[in-house]
Parts: structure tokens; sequence; C-alpha cells
């Protein structure tokens, strides 16, 4: 596991992984991080038209069934800009002093019972209501979120899609690497 600064003498704010060393995932060697994955399959349409029709986005047996191809993909595409202008913002704006709000505000716990839990997983929407897209990342004391992965969530529960439990399996393992090396905070990076 390697975790990258987002700004030169970084100490709080939003951070981001890459897998090396990890058992069932590993980030590709093309990129340096998981968002630069993430950057460049979201704007892709071919990419993104692909994965909506794969088996492993759960379209077809999702929430989202009836709902034309084309119409998805321009929606996710649409999504990626928003969710990309959004986390820059973010990003630069929790290097300002006191981040706490800001991450907080922006990153939900993925259910109500993870809301104390640090480390613990987070997701991140486009939009207040109506996102096909989720940012996902572990929050590290009450300055850090640690970026592992994205998810085109076309399902209900996350375990209805294989993407989206790769996603999960993403999350686990960070929040576990953490735990097993002791790293409470992000002046440990």
């Amino acid at each position: 596991m390697e975790i990258f600064r987002t700004f030169d003498k970084q100490y709080q704010g939003v951070y981001l992984s890459c897998f090396v060393n990890c058992p069932f995932y590993k980030t590709p060697t093309e990129y340096e991080t998981e968002l630069d994955k993430i950057q460049d399959q979201l704007q892709d349409p071919l990419y993104v038209r692909n994965f909506i029709k794969s088996n492993q986005s759960g379209w077809k047996k999702g929430d989202y069934k009836n709902k034309p191809l084309t119409f998805l993909a321009i929606q996710v595409l649409e999504e990626a800009g928003d969710l990309f202008d959004t986390l820059a913002i973010l990003t630069e704006d929790s290097q300002n002093g006191d981040c706490f709000e800001l991450l907080f505000d922006n990153f939900k716990e993925l259910s109500q019972y993870e809301r104390l839990d640090d480390p613990g997983r987070r997701k991140m929407y486009t939009y207040d209501h109506g996102s096909l897209l989720r940012l996902y990342g572990i929050r590290l004391g009450n300055n850090a979120i640690i970026i592992t992965g994205v998810g085109i969530k076309l399902v209900g529960p996350m375990k209805d899609s294989t993407a989206l439990q790769l996603e999960l399996d993403k999350m686990n393992y960070l929040k576990n690497w953490l735990q097993e090396h002791n790293i409470t905070d992000c002046t440990e990076f």
C-alpha cells in the first residue's frame, strides 16, 4: 500500500491510494494512484458505456434496469466532470486550516453504524440526490480522507455489483492496513 499527498508539504485533506502488494487487487502500473485511473476511465465514453453493459455493473438487475444505456452513459460522463471539479475544490480548500467540517460534510459514512469508525469507510456523492457516481475513501483521524476508488452505482446494495464489491474490499483492505501499521493520522505518511 502506498499513500500519496495531493500537495507538497500537505498535512491534512485528501490523500490518494495506490494498491501494491494487495492479494486481490493492484493499481494498474500505468497509473500512479487510484485517482489517476478513475479520472482516465470516467472521461472515456467507450469505457463508461462498456462498463455499464458489463455484468460487473449490475445494470440489468439493478435500480436502473429500465433506463437506456445511452442515457446512463451520458449521465455518468456528465457527473464525472462535476465530481472531479468538486474534488479539486475540496482538495484545495482543505489546505486552508481546519478541514474537519469540509471533509465530513462531503464524505459520508457508508452506513449510520460506521459514523464514528476511525479509520472509517466513506463515500462522496456527485450531487445530493440521484448520483450515479460514488467516490470512496477511508477517513483517518479528523482531518484526512484517503481516496480508494469510485463506483458507478446502478444497484441497491453494493454487494449486488461485483465492481462495487471490489470497492468495498479495497476500503476494507486499506482500513485494515492502516490499523495493522498503527497509522492513526496523516502525519505518518
